[in-house]
């Protein structure tokens, strides 16, 4: 026998027998994804929405509004009620599509106006040159932002704080900062709340009104009697706004932000006032209307008109936008050939995307709806596999302590923000049981053969040095993002 490797049969098992104990202990103890709440309000919506949401996790607190048939119902799901106020997030930048349209009837703006027209600090940049139009359907070539962090972006993430890169610079600034950005990709859908937030503050300068709230409020909110449609002031969130929470209630911050407000930031609204919204689109008292044809390819072989996504079906087309902050999830859904509505607030990371367009007959199961999953930390749980798999079998069939040790705290460092990132809303806790159960078999298999290995092979001693200084930088690297996140959290 190798006397590097003893016992190797009894190894493979030890792995086995921790990583189902692991499972086994997180599904009986660990974590736990949250059912829908009591129903209440109309039965037969309350039933639909049951089905619609019946696939989805940690959805509990959910309001649900529908027209049908000229008539209104509301059903809920948990403590709710029809004015629970939740933040709106990107249905926001329909209110843009209609104004966009609306102001063009008015004869303030053109569709085909160049953005520094209307923003004449951008003469002279390639974002000047861009049209209302292509802003309203995300065509210009614009990024998501004008600034991100990626790095300080996923610690706000894991700390459950307001995104600073939304919520920090007003308005001015994200105007100085778009005039510095290149574009790419021109004519072709890029989804951009920077775009979006450019033509909130490019139609608020035609109509001559002090800032894009105000704007918002006469133009939409008052004629249609949102009352209950708010716009908070940048670090003054709803005192009455539904907590936002993360995977399985953990609560996060709310979104405030002037910068981005004409793309959803700060933003919010209840069930009972978008479907004063729905409404007026429906009896065709709302603004603005054309902004809901479609006009232009857009993705998944949707279309795009002034903001607003359309989805041909068999019944004919169907307008729609979602939505969704740190904690909030939501789904406008307007079918205006057969004058109906949907409307879904989650105040979860769960996508309702799906739920609003059955709630108006699109097939619940259809391509269409974006997959309940989470992107943001899809990286963790594959990282996080991936190493704790090396390091088992390099604890079994290892030949040096330095290689094993390096994939060992490469191991630790990614289980740390698997577990910090807690994306059990759609990663089952067990797989992460799975995982540490079987990193720790790995350890105590590496332990028994520790004496037994040299500190370097005889041969790939480079290899194994960088993997023993990539695993303790890996390690460092994760620590050091778990404390950043640790501090945020205060």
């Amino acid at each position: 026998m190798n006397p590097t490797r003893p016992g190797t049969s009894s190894a493979w098992l030890t792995l086995l027998v921790c990583a189902l104990v692991g499972a086994l202990a997180f599904l009986l103890l660990g974590p736990r994804n949250a059912g829908l709440g009591a129903p209440t309000g109309d039965p037969v919506l309350a039933r639909d929405a049951s089905v619609a949401l019946a696939t989805a996790r940690n959805v509990e607190t959910v309001s649900v509004a529908r027209i049908r048939d000229g008539q209104a119902s509301w059903a809920g799901f948990g403590e709710v009620t029809p004015d629970s106020r939740y933040e709106l997030g990107s249905i926001t930048k329909t209110f843009d599509g209609l104004l966009l349209a609306d102001a063009a009837q008015r004869g303030e703006v053109r569709l085909d106006d160049r953005l520094d027209a209307h923003l004449t600090e951008l003469a002279g940049t390639p974002v000047g040159s861009v049209t209302l139009a292509e802003l309203a359907s995300h065509r210009a070539g614009l990024p998501h932002m004008a600034r991100l962090d990626m790095v300080r972006v996923v610690a706000e993430d894991l700390a459950g704080a307001a995104l600073s890169d939304y919520t920090t610079g007003p308005p001015d600034r994200v105007i100085r900062d778009a005039g510095a950005i290149r574009l790419s990709g021109r004519g072709t859908m890029q989804y951009s709340n920077l775009g979006a937030s450019l033509l909130g503050f490019a139609l608020t300068r035609a109509a001559g009104a002090p800032d894009w709230p105000s704007y918002v409020r006469e133009r939409l909110f008052e004629p249609l009697g949102m009352h209950d449609t708010l716009i908070a002031e940048p670090g003054r969130p709803a005192s009455d706004l539904m907590q936002p929470h993360q995977g399985l209630g953990r609560p996060t911050a709310p979104w405030t932000g002037s910068g981005y407000a004409p793309a959803g930031i700060g933003v919010t609204t209840t069930a009972a006032d978008l479907t004063r919204y729905a409404q007026a689109i429906l009896d065709g008292t709302a603004p603005g209307l054309q902004a809901l044809d479609a006009r232009w390819p857009a993705m998944m072989g949707w279309q795009i008109g002034l903001a607003w996504i359309v989805t041909d079906t068999e019944a004919g087309p169907v307008a729609f936008h979602n939505g969704g902050t740190g904690g909030t999830k939501t789904m406008l859904a307007i079918d205006r050939a057969h004058q109906q509505a949907a409307i879904v607030l989650n105040n979860s990371t769960q996508d309702v995307t799906g739920a609003g367009l059955a709630l108006v007959g699109v097939p619940l199961d259809s391509s269409l709806a974006p997959p309940p999953v989470d992107a943001d930390t899809v990286g963790w749980v594959g990282v996080g596999v991936l190493f704790t798999l090396l390091f088992a079998v390099g604890a079994v069939r290892g030949r040096s302590r330095a290689r094993i040790l390096g994939q060992g705290l490469a191991t630790a460092g990614a289980l740390l923000l698997w577990w910090i990132a807690a994306p059990w809303d759609w990663s089952a806790p067990c797989v992460f049981g799975a995982a540490s159960g079987l990193a720790l078999a790995a350890a105590m298999v590496a332990a028994r053969r520790w004496v037994h290995l040299p500190w370097l092979p005889p041969r790939w001693r480079s290899g194994t040095l960088i993997t023993l200084a990539a695993g303790g930088a890996w390690l460092t690297a994760m620590l050091t993002l778990a404390l950043w996140a640790a501090t945020l959290r205060r």
